[in-house]
């Protein structure tokens, strides 16, 4: 049975995708073979007009972008090396650092939203870029920033939806609230407690992450652990939200 994390991850590739898509009617020419994984045409229509590196979607998405979407590595790294200058937004997906302080030094807005509605330090924990989440976190970018989408996920509920423990302890220290909210009031305790995700638990535990919180249907933690087949922890989670002071 996947587990809420592993659905929350889903779900966002896949709006990923469908706010990438845009208007279909008028995709960019590189869109269709990237949208069918079809590494051949790519490069065949990459090599023979350069010019389409550069085109973007309805929603301003780039084909390189697009194409870490989609999760098609080969694509991205393929497209990469035909880029002459990443956008910063492509440079955090892809984890170009020197692009990144190059952008930083010219005073780029750190807490900019992409076309699609998500933040840098966003994308950057999502597509697993921690050195590029630091470096942005020392620069100081907004740790509680949220998307502008539908999602509104912020990095903390990327970082859960990624099990990387290392940067959820990176947001953590840097500021970032364990109780944030985002779509259906969802907190990273929910989904790291419908995951069974002890050491992500206890982090976010250990942080203050609050064990009474509810989701917009009225869901403990410890109901998301149960619910899931993790008895153990929902037990134990069932134990201090009883024993916290309301």
């Amino acid at each position: 049975m996947p587990t809420l994390t592993s659905c929350c991850r889903v779900l966002m590739t896949l709006l990923l995708v469908c706010l990438a898509n845009g208007a279909l009617a008028a995709e960019p020419t590189l869109f269709a073979p990237i949208k069918r994984n079809d590494i051949v045409a790519l490069r065949l229509l990459a090599e023979q007009n350069p010019t389409l590196l550069t085109e973007r979607s309805d929603q301003g998405v780039s084909p390189l972008l697009f194409a870490a979407y989609n999760e098609r590595p080969e694509m991205v790294d393929f497209l990469r090396e035909r880029i002459r200058e990443p956008s910063f937004f492509e440079a955090c997906v892809v984890g170009d650092l020197p692009a990144i302080r190059r952008f930083l030094a010219l005073g780029t807005n750190i807490d900019q939203r992409s076309p699609d509605g998500f933040t840098p330090i966003g994308l950057a924990v999502f597509f697993r870029q921690p050195a590029v989440a630091k470096l942005l976190i020392d620069a100081g970018a907004d740790v509680n920033a949220k998307a502008s989408n539908t999602l509104q996920v912020a990095p903390i509920h990327a970082a859960v939806a990624r099990s990387d423990l290392a940067t959820l302890q990176l947001l953590l220290e840097a500021g970032a609230n364990p109780d944030l909210t985002q779509q259906r009031l969802m907190r990273p305790i929910h989904e790291a407690s419908a995951a069974g995700n002890l050491p992500v638990v206890a982090m976010l535990l250990f942080y203050g992450a609050d064990v009474q919180a509810r989701n917009e249907e009225g869901k403990l933690p410890s109901e998301f652990a149960n619910q899931a087949g993790h008895q153990a922890l929902g037990k134990r989670l069932a134990i201090m939200a009883l024993d916290r002071p309301n």
